[in-house]
């Protein structure tokens, strides 16, 4: 990686991950889980960003892993807590997770024969991923205790209920969720283990926005399962602060009465799809008058509109962009240009 001395002569768009930011925000929420939760397990959801110096920074904070494919078992240590979560696990990374000794979260009926054939009927322990509104994920409400039966008969022991929340949600919907999950356990009578929590938490920015802080999740967290071990996959809220993207601007132009910035940075970098709360910021700011420029791609689409900017934008001006560290690397379309390079701060 170039040293932070060569910033302003790297071809752009770039990346800039921060490990240091990082190592501190899994810190914080690890020092915030021990005053509120009896019992955790903090799992990274590695899909969230997959960059091998985050895995690794994690890594030394003795951070779990949640992981959906073979490229992510591949991915993370051999030593750390893994949930293995996906709806569509092959037999390769069964015998993985088998291997490895990952808690392995069935999504179907089909998957408990296809890891009981491996297993050879020997014991085993897995996860259950319920299902609590209509999706393709997980196992239905009315079909749980016929399936729990089921994995029993098969010599599979459901040490682990697990649930996916959503992502960026607020606290009035996420304290919703938890309710009718904890009253669906006491009403089925099941004392799992492990509570697996997935979908994280929300950004930084998001919660500045809904005017709430993580403990207040954490509390409700603790409100419905005060006796379980709880696993948590925080991705957004560990790496969404932690990345930035420099990006420039090649041309200015005035088109129907608007001012359009043209930046080599588009909606293939940063998507809409990751539901991202993206800040721009000029460097080497002008003082002369401002105005409101549509910042735009490279991309031949109409809807490549990244926002708008006030400011005193002119050809060649750098912009950084912050908070893209969550899901916009991994999403990065190849289409047209290449991913951009990481410089690692």
């Amino acid at each position: 990686m170039k040293p932070l001395g060569l910033l302003k002569i790297m071809k752009t768009p770039y990346f800039i991950l921060d490990t240091k930011k990082l190592t501190k925000n899994y810190q914080d929420l690890d020092n915030i889980c021990k005053k509120i939760l009896k019992n955790y397990q903090i799992c990274y959801s590695v899909k969230t960003n997959s960059l091998p110096e985050v895995i690794k920074t994690l890594a030394k904070e003795n951070s779990g892993f949640e992981i959906a494919s073979l490229n992510e078992i591949k991915l993370i240590p051999k030593n750390k807590f893994t949930i293995f979560n996906s709806c569509c696990k092959t037999q390769e990374e069964l015998k993985l997770a088998i291997k490895n000794k990952f808690l392995i979260n069935i999504d179907n009926k089909q998957e408990i024969d296809k890891l009981s054939a491996l297993l050879k009927n020997k014991k085993f322990e897995i996860g259950l991923r319920v299902s609590i509104k209509d999706s393709k994920f997980g196992i239905p409400i009315n079909k749980l205790k016929q399936i729990a039966l089921y994995a029993s008969s098969k010599n599979l022991k459901i040490n682990c209920l697990h649930f996916h929340q959503g992502t960026q949600i607020s606290l009035e919907s996420y304290q919703k969720n938890l309710k009718t999950f904890a009253q669906l356990l006491k009403k089925l009578n099941l004392k799992p283990k492990y509570i697996d929590i997935g979908g994280g938490f929300p950004s930084k920015p998001q919660l500045k926005n809904l005017n709430v802080n993580i403990s207040d999740y954490l509390l409700t967290i603790k409100k419905y399962f005060p006796n379980s071990i709880i696993i948590l996959e925080p991705g957004r809220y560990l790496v969404s602060d932690t990345m930035s993207l420099i990006t420039k601007v090649h041309y200015i132009k005035e088109n129907f009465n608007k001012k359009y910035a043209i930046l080599d940075t588009g909606i293939n970098i940063l998507p809409k799809i990751t539901l991202a709360r993206y800040k721009f910021e000029q460097i080497n700011k002008k003082p002369n008058k401002k105005s409101e420029f549509i910042l735009a791609g490279p991309l031949l689409f109409s809807n490549d509109i990244l926002g708008r900017f006030v400011g005193n934008l002119e050809q060649g001006d750098l912009i950084k962009i912050s908070n893209v560290g969550a899901y916009c690397y991994n999403l990065a379309w190849e289409i047209s240009y290449k991913k951009p390079k990481v410089l690692i701060k």
